[in-house]
């Protein structure tokens, strides 16, 4: 583990250094240092044109990467920073390519995570996507980053993440236009109308941004072509390829009946077991919960989104490391209950099921 000092150390020279934030750890690297940038894709075994988020401690250092703000954006960004929302901006041209995968816009926000910021200010503006293999469930925790990169690689240590999962990516409508590369095909598709759209769900929900404006979900329709018309253009990171998926199977657990033809081990992931239970008693009254559970791995979130959120992905991370063929994941799109989380967390599953 590093200390501030050492960690500053390594990435002022040159290195790479896993660092918290309140989403999950990112890999971090000097938005100005091309071989260190090419070092995160090479670790991460990520593809080059998966754009990279821009972690910043201040305007100041945001003016040093993006063109001036718009009023909606400055709105938002007063509203919302530090905190899980990153927003698409117009790029300077000093800003390097292999950050913005050649796109004219750059990702960047301000994390929530007291240490973290403390070291974006010592060092300035950071690259930082997810301190995972690419395609892996996204890492919480430092064991989760020495699972993938090894007990000695290099950590700055903040402890478990408070949200658990990655940021709300956005662009305001003024943007729009600005998020091809120079060379794009005459076909391209017209931008949206909306205010702002959210191309990526998180803790930063569609209802707390309609105060500044008109939401809407990018779709695939919306996207870019490339100047042949046949390859989209992703302004966004999490657009494109295989994310947040285990190796165990995920599935939505619909009905207690799934749990009785399970011969395999299994975890079970539940925002609150009361429906589950209620179910089991209603069943014949021959078996209890607990007698239907007890091969299974139990993760009770006890009726908080906050905890559901913080521990999905390391329910993901158990299920490899114990080799579980299951993980059932409680059926969160049929809860009543409102959470500013949930669009975000059913985005995860289903990407974790469809991976």
């Amino acid at each position: 583990m590093l200390g501030i000092k050492e960690a500053v150390e390594r990435l002022s020279s040159g290195g790479v250094v896993a660092i918290p934030t309140e989403t999950v750890y990112g890999l971090a690297a000097d938005v100005t240092n091309l071989q260190a940038i090419q070092e995160v894709f090479s670790l991460k075994r990520r593809p080059t044109d998966n754009p990279l988020i821009v972690h910043i401690s201040s305007l100041e250092q945001l003016g040093e990467i993006s063109k001036p703000l718009t009023k909606l954006e400055l709105s938002i960004i007063n509203k919302f920073w530090p905190g899980p929302l990153t927003l698409i901006l117009p790029r300077k041209k000093k800003v390097l390519d292999a950050v913005t995968a050649g796109l004219e816009t750059v990702a960047v926000r301000m994390p929530n995570h007291s240490l973290c910021l403390d070291l974006l200010h010592k060092t300035g503006p950071l690259v930082g996507p997810s301190a995972n293999l690419s395609g892996t469930p996204s890492p919480t925790k430092k064991e989760h980053v020495q699972t993938d990169f090894g007990p000695s690689f290099p950590i700055l240590d903040g402890g478990v993440c408070t949200v658990g999962f990655e940021s709300t990516v956005i662009t305001c409508r003024t943007n729009n236009l600005s998020t091809a590369r120079k060379n794009v095909s005459a076909n391209t598709k017209m931008p949206s109308h909306s205010d702002i759209i959210i191309y990526r769900p998180g803790a930063i929900s569609e209802q707390q941004l309609s105060e500044f404006g008109s939401v809407e979900y990018y779709s695939a329709s919306q996207a870019e072509q490339d100047s042949t018309g046949s390859i989209p253009i992703l302004p966004s990171p999490g657009l494109k390829y295989r994310h947040y998926a285990p190796k165990a199977r995920v599935q939505w657990l619909l009905s207690i009946d799934q749990l009785r033809a399970v011969t395999s081990t299994s975890i079970l992931l539940l925002l609150d077991k009361t429906q589950l239970v209620d179910q089991a008693q209603a069943i014949e009254g021959t078996f209890s919960f607990q007698e239907l559970i007890q091969s299974f791995n139990l993760v009770d979130c006890e009726d908080s989104w906050e905890r559901f959120g913080q521990l999905l992905y390391d329910t993901f991370r158990v299920a490899d490391i114990e080799n579980y063929t299951h993980v059932f994941v409680q059926d969160i799109r049929r809860s009543t209950a409102t959470s500013s989380l949930k669009d975000a967390l059913i985005n995860r599953i289903e990407k974790a099921i469809s991976g």
